[in-house]
């Protein structure tokens, strides 16, 4: 979950402002081949031509609007739009109110109200909350905070009941049960991203490529992340730590993809494609996406399947959330921006595939089947052979009868369905018969 870095003067003006960076390896294990297409099934949420920088949690996005006057001098407005229900709601009625971020049933904000912020060396923000459940809108800052014209980690951003802000090398963390504010003063970390107790970002003041260091709020401990002093964009989820890290060679920089698992303190390598630039980099549950600058694609990569999926054909241009299977960015088109939503979908089927035990034996033989199916399928319908069918994942059936039965599970996920069958493969003797030895045939 990264945290905005930008003051809203200079994030309106760029979209691709980091270009010159890049990144690489270490010397950890290889990536995966490419076995699957994504696709991105979007869906348009605003239409005001004036929405951008959404943020997503679960079935709800936000976003900054300025869709009653004009990107230059605002009202900006802070708006949510909810999934289930399709119902826009309109959060903030200040005017200035700038870059959501959102976690649970709270949305918080940077809100010029209280200070001057078209100007960025006189005015300043302050950090607010909004809170669904209650409908109760809370001010978390008691002194506004100058705004600082380079941007470099400004902003706010919430995970569980803490809430982070600040910028270079000085953030503020607000814990919402106990009422606390914590300055991390010494913290030596810029362009962070937050996620429950731990903080990680670069440790180059002036944010660029270098080492990743984790800070740990119930600790109080300083972790450093890598070693090859190029490691850039980091976000982290649960245990979890993804960035992008540059390697320069034939005089060219080019960047790959790493993660570092906390609990087994592993850092794997996870692209070994060379490409000459990832951005936009973020992780979700079981999920890493990232965008590739050099051909517009988007690649997923799933933790759970360790299978790399990209896509050609999206208007997604960097910049963008994701929660899940879902992914929430700005499209620009014609300088009319407005927030998009795209759904996850990998292309690749499932191959279905099982093992059961005992496989043979007198009757009445209860057998234990096992789904062992590739492509991380989400249904499973089994036939036993015996006119008896089930979608249990991993069923147990009782034959009661004498015979030679064929199995079929058919797995099924987002793609389509794949089956196997496995004829004569429960052979049942009478229950006065010793029982032989039985092959299976496909």
């Amino acid at each position: 979950m990264k945290i905005n870095k930008k003051l809203h003067s200079l994030a309106l003006a760029s979209s691709a402002l980091v270009l010159f960076l890049i990144l690489v390896s270490s010397t950890v294990s290889a990536a995966t081949e490419q076995t699957a297409s994504l696709t991105i099934n979007e869906t348009r949420i605003t239409t005001s031509g004036s929405a951008a920088f959404p943020a997503i949690y679960g079935d709800r996005i936000v976003w900054e609007d300025w869709r009653n006057g004009n990107r230059d001098n605002g009202p900006f407005n802070i708006y949510m739009y909810n999934i289930s229900t399709h119902k826009e709601t309109q959060i903030t009625t200040s005017g200035l109110a700038f870059f959501p971020a959102i976690y649970g049933d709270r949305i918080v904000w940077l809100d010029g109200r209280n200070g001057n912020s078209q100007n960025d060396t006189e005015g300043g923000h302050d950090v607010y909350m909004y809170d669904l459940s209650t409908h109760k809108e809370t001010r978390i800052t008691n002194s506004t905070i100058p705004a600082d014209g380079f941007g470099y980690g400004l902003g706010a951003s919430i995970s569980g009941n803490r809430i982070l802000w600040g910028g270079t090398y000085d953030y503020c963390i607000y814990d919402i049960s106990t009422h606390k504010k914590t300055d991390l003063n010494d913290v030596p970390i810029i362009n962070p991203a937050f996620f429950g107790n731990r903080i990680v970002g670069v440790s180059d003041i002036d944010g660029r490529p270098s080492n990743l260091t984790m800070y740990d709020l119930s600790t109080h401990k300083k972790t450093q992340i890598t070693t090859s002093d190029a490691a850039f964009s980091p976000d982290i989820y649960n245990n979890i730590i993804v960035w992008a890290d540059e390697h320069k060679g034939d005089e060219v920089y080019h960047s790959e993809i790493y993660m570092y698992d906390l609990s087994s303190k592993k850092e794997t390598q996870i692209t070994n494609s060379g490409s000459i630039f990832y951005y936009s980099l973020a992780i979700s549950e079981d999920r890493i996406l990232w965008e590739d600058y050099n051909n517009g694609s988007i690649y997923m990569y799933n933790l759970s399947t360790q299978e790399e999926t990209h896509t050609n054909d999206t208007s997604v241009r960097g910049g963008f959330d994701f929660y899940g299977d879902k992914i929430v960015w700005t499209d620009w088109g014609n300088e009319k921006p407005n927030v998009y939503m795209g759904t996850l979908i990998s292309s690749n089927l499932p191959v279905a595939a099982y093992s059961a035990s005992p496989t043979c034996g007198k009757a009445p033989l209860t057998v234990a089947f096992t789904e062992k199916s590739t492509g991380s399928p989400t249904k499973w319908r089994w036939s036993f052979g015996d006119g008896t069918t089930s979608t249990t994942q991993n069923p147990k059936h009782k034959y009661s009868k004498a015979g030679t039965y064929t199995v079929s599970l058919k797995a099924t996920n987002a793609a389509g369905s794949n089956t196997k069958t496995l004829k004569n493969y429960i052979k049942v003797t009478p229950t006065n018969t010793r029982p032989g030895i039985y092959s299976e045939n496909e």
